[in-house]
């Protein structure tokens, strides 16, 4: 559900003046029954719109009495006309219960697809992500842009490693392939992170160094040899999770964290609820 609270007339296209900490004191009381109202790491707003639109603010939540418990907290001087809630999918995930596949990646389309990283991420001027998994002998290059906050779990992985993946297909263009642009990364396994290192002298603690090509390693301080490098498996930043964006970055669909397992209920119509109201002038 969504309450949006609206603006006089008189004020339609002034700038909006809310306490952002009164934003923040709410969230904190009120949640998990409202959700995605204040971004505590930018310290940043997210209830109201930025437009001329006569809404003043919009607060997302799971009942009625949460959404009017959530305006008694938040502080304005601007006098409001009034507020009226409706019945709404933001906050479910809903689009991206598609599941894709070769038949149906099409630009625009929504939906999630589980792979294997095909090769490694590479980060590109911005702070963006990009990379490729194959689904099904299909292989499809993936973008986490930087302003999601997700740039370094994608940069964490590795080929082969199996995630589920959710976000919006973008439409190829003359210098990129169609390209799915993540909004959430699910990690289902991840592989060992092994690679090939000149081995360390047990006595000494230090590494070893070529003789030169196929005539082995050399401690330079006791004289230890030593014929093949070693292998190293190297601990990885990150885990078998889901990962969502900053709260910031979130899509009007997109499901938070707090409502991860929640079912969309089916709930009917309570003429007795305040489901609107208009103020007194």
């Amino acid at each position: 559900m969504e309450l949006l609270s609206y603006r006089k007339n008189s004020n339609f296209g002034k700038e909006r003046k809310l306490s952002a900490k009164s934003v923040k004191t709410m969230q904190e009381k009120t949640l998990p029954y409202t959700f995605n109202s204040f971004d505590n790491k930018k310290q940043r707003v997210l209830i109201t719109p930025h437009g001329p639109d006569p809404v003043f603010y919009g607060v997302r939540g799971e009942n009625v009495n949460s959404l009017l418990r959530a305006t008694k907290i938040l502080e304005t001087d601007e006098k409001l006309a009034g507020y009226m809630i409706f019945k709404s999918n933001q906050g479910t995930g809903d689009h991206l219960k598609n599941e894709f596949n070769i038949t149906n990646i099409r630009p625009y389309a929504s939906g999630k697809i589980t792979g294997i990283i095909s090769d490694e991420p590479k980060i590109v001027k911005g702070g963006h992500v990009f990379f490729s998994i194959i689904s099904d002998g299909y292989e499809l290059r993936c973008a986490v842009y930087k302003p999601t906050g997700m740039s370094f779990v994608a940069l964490s992985l590795i080929k082969g490693d199996k995630v589920c993946i959710g976000g919006g297909i973008r439409k190829a263009s003359k210098n990129h392939p169609r390209i799915l642009n993540l909004e959430f990364i699910d990690v289902i396994n991840l592989e060992k992170n092994l690679i090939k290192s000149n081995p360390i002298c047990k006595k000494c603690d230090k590494k070893m160094k070529s003789k030169g090509r196929n005539q082995g390693y050399q401690c330079t301080k006791c004289g230890k040899k030593l014929a093949n490098k070693v292998i190293l498996e190297i601990p990885r930043k990150i885990k078998k999770q889901l990962y969502n964006p900053s709260v910031s970055a979130h899509r009007h669909l997109s499901r938070p964290l707090q409502r991860i397992g929640r079912i969309n209920r089916e709930s009917k119509f309570d003429e007795s609820a305040s489901w609107f109201c208009v103020y007194e002038k």
